[in-house]
């Protein structure tokens, strides 16, 4: 029994029951791929049960009824003249409830009978957020530096986390935002992801009926904020207004200053879109088209599905990489080291890695399912019967339209070498009448080709495994749609050498008593202490301190290697001078220590604090102490 009998059959009996079924297909990549191929092959529409709302828009004065019939179209052919739309029989009317009047996705084309503002924002758009290659490598490689500043810290970090935080860094470059307003982008462009999965696709599998109100409530802010930019860059009156504004030009002079090769400003001229647009006030003979309103609108429309985008677009290459084999993986990660961008740090044009993006995307597109809204009843074929009745949702499934080719050519295998690109990942081909096209391509492909680079250039990078299973925790996915989480590790000391341990510890009451002990330990264990750490010659700094009245006493020391072998190194060449400091501890471990290392490894584990957010300072992150004394002693006379 195929996929699609089975789905008949249960939707004949219980349509709920088939929905979830066909649900559970979707958010798993190997059934989805399995369904897709079924549905390809019988050029199949399929009609499933949606639990949604028929009224699209809260105002509307229609009552509510919560089963509807939804169509999932996978044949490239249908999805394609969906994207067009050329004679007016698809509407965008599903995006309109994550609004305003003027939300671009919301738009329909323009048509003889029905002007649109569609066309003029999208060239609008295009016009401002071309940028020469140059830029937009710089872009993309201050993003990501900025963005691994936390993750890279430690051993183990969440790829989904590292890509979401370049996107927002870069979106923020990009059009002009302070810094301070990283945790606005973060917040309202999270539930601007989530609106927009929620609004396209899950709603018609899961209910969350807070998704929509918080997104809109999160772009009035962002929207509210963008305005206040454009305000700000037109004019600088008023002291509040002169400080943020001196404040906006410092940064933008860093940005200037960025030298990732020495002697190499490629970011010199750089002008963001919201300071670009704030100077564009028109002519009386082409006056500016769009109040600081509708601007500030159209920024927020091009931000929101951005960062989601590249977000789930890098986790989703990496996942494919892992998942397509060995020798796959092979190839990529040879392909990430070369053609190297000739401003430096990894950056570049990315041309030997670009095939090995596409090809992933091409089997796992981050924007998986796009809806449209029928305005007429569709006929696939031109004499054929009615696929699609009138004012119906459409799911384009676009991860089907990607797979759509000739069983000769493996379309469910991963081949870099496939040319030309698939367009359906991005919307369709912009040279032709795909007038949906995203037009941030140009931007969001540039930016997911260099993270995951950057990813797989990271030495021993991994997945990580889960202590419970002794598998990878894997990619996590919102409704088998936008990535979560994916969490991974690599060899950190390739990167950074040191790392801090910040270790608390109560002292027995009665204070006074404990807390006195403890200094005369300390001082006459002094010798003892810094004798053994110079023999030790992977401690860099290491000091006690008696805190909050003398009732912790803290251990602050900058390390190399690995901690286990540290903290167990200590155990063993000072144990004597932990068992008394122990003894006015609580919660102490065993003792004598050095009988009990591990146990006194766990002990430290337990009393020991990662810096807020894991930052971590070096001056000289692959810098060892063995290799510092031995070039100090070289400089001696």
């Amino acid at each position: 029994m195929t996929k699609l009998d089975e789905f008949k059959a249960k939707n004949t009996i219980n349509p709920q029951q088939a929905s979830h079924l066909l649900f559970t297909w979707l958010c798993d990549d190997s059934e989805r791929a399995a369904l897709y191929r079924c549905l390809l092959e019988h050029k199949t529409v399929l009609c499933f049960q949606s639990r949604a709302d028929t009224k699209e828009n809260a105002w509307e004065t229609t009552p509510s009824q919560y089963q509807q019939q939804v169509y999932l179209i996978t044949a490239q052919d249908h999805i394609s003249q969906a994207f067009k739309s050329s004679r007016g029989e698809f509407s965008n009317m599903p995006y309109q409830a994550l609004g305003s009047g003027t939300f671009m996705l919301g738009l329909d084309p323009e048509t003889p009978a029905i002007p649109s503002d569609h066309a003029q924002q999208r060239q609008f758009a295009h016009d401002y957020l071309k940028l020469d290659a140059a830029t937009v490598n710089a872009l993309c490689t201050i993003s990501v530096m900025t963005a691994g500043v936390l993750p890279l810290k430690q051993r183990f970090f969440d790829l989904a986390d590292l890509a979401e935080q370049a996107a927002l860094r870069f979106v923020g470059f990009l059009f002009g935002f302070a810094q301070a307003d990283h945790p606005l982008l973060e917040g309202a462009l999270r539930k601007a992801s989530r609106g927009l999965a929620y609004q396209t696709y899950g709603r018609h599998f899961v209910t969350e009926p807070g998704v929509i109100p918080e997104n809109s409530a999160a772009m009035a802010m962002l929207a509210k904020r963008t305005a206040e930019l454009i305000g700000l860059y037109q004019s600088s009156k008023g002291q509040v207004q002169e400080d943020e504004h001196a404040t906006l030009e410092t940064e933008l002079a860093e940005i200037h200053a960025f030298e990732p090769v020495q002697g190499n400003f490629p970011l010199k001229d750089f002008v963001p879109v919201l300071r670009r647009m704030a100077a564009a006030g028109g002519t009386p003979a082409q006056p500016q088209p769009y109040s600081g309103t509708e601007l500030a609108v159209i920024v927020v429309g091009l931000m929101a599905g951005t960062v989601g985008n590249v977000q789930s677009g890098v986790a989703m290459a990496i996942n494919q990489f892992f998942r397509s084999g060995p020798d796959a993986w092979k190839r990529a990660h040879h392909a990430a080291g070369e053609s190297w961008l000739k401003h430096g740090n990894n950056a570049g044009e990315d041309t030997a890695f670009t095939p090995f993006v596409w090809e992933a995307l091409r089997l796992n597109p981050p924007a998986a399912f796009l809806p449209r809204k029928t305005t007429k009843d569709i006929h696939f074929s031109p004499h054929g019967p009615v696929d699609i009745p009138k004012d119906s949702i459409v799911l384009m499934a676009v991860g089907a339209a990607t797979r759509d080719l000739p069983p000769s050519e493996n379309p469910d295998q991963f081949d870099e070498t496939r040319h030309p690109y698939n367009p359906f990942i991005f919307g369709g081909n912009p040279n032709t009448d795909f007038l949906h096209q995203c037009v941030g391509q140009y931007l969001a492909m540039p930016l997911i080709t260099h993270i995951a680079r950057q990813a797989l250039l990271l030495e021993g990078l991994a997945e990580r495994l889960s202590p419970r299973t002794g598998e990878p925790f894997g990619l996590q996915k919102l409704w088998g749609y936008t990535a979560l989480s994916y969490p991974m590790e690599y060899t950190r000391s390739a990167v950074i050498k040191q790392s801090p341990l910040n270790v608390f510890m109560r002292v027995k009451m009665p204070l006074s008593e404990h807390a006195e002990a403890l200094k005369r330990i300390i001082q006459y264990g002094a010798p003892r202490i810094e004798k053994k750490l110079m023999d030790a010659r992977h401690v860099h700094f290491a000091q006690f301190m008696l805190l909050e009245n003398d009732s912790t006493l803290a251990l602050f020391t900058v390390y190399d290697r690995d901690f286990d072998s540290y903290i167990e190194h200590f155990a063993l060449q000072i144990g004597p001078l932990f068992d008394r400091i122990f003894e006015h501890i609580q919660d102490a471990p065993p003792l004598p220590v050095n009988e009990f290392p591990k146990e006194f490894v766990d002990t430290i584990r337990r009393f020991n604090q990662r810096p807020v957010g894991d930052y971590f300072f070096s001056a000289y992150p692959k810098g060892e102490v063995a290799d510092i004394q031995l070039n100090i002693n070289r400089l001696k006379p």
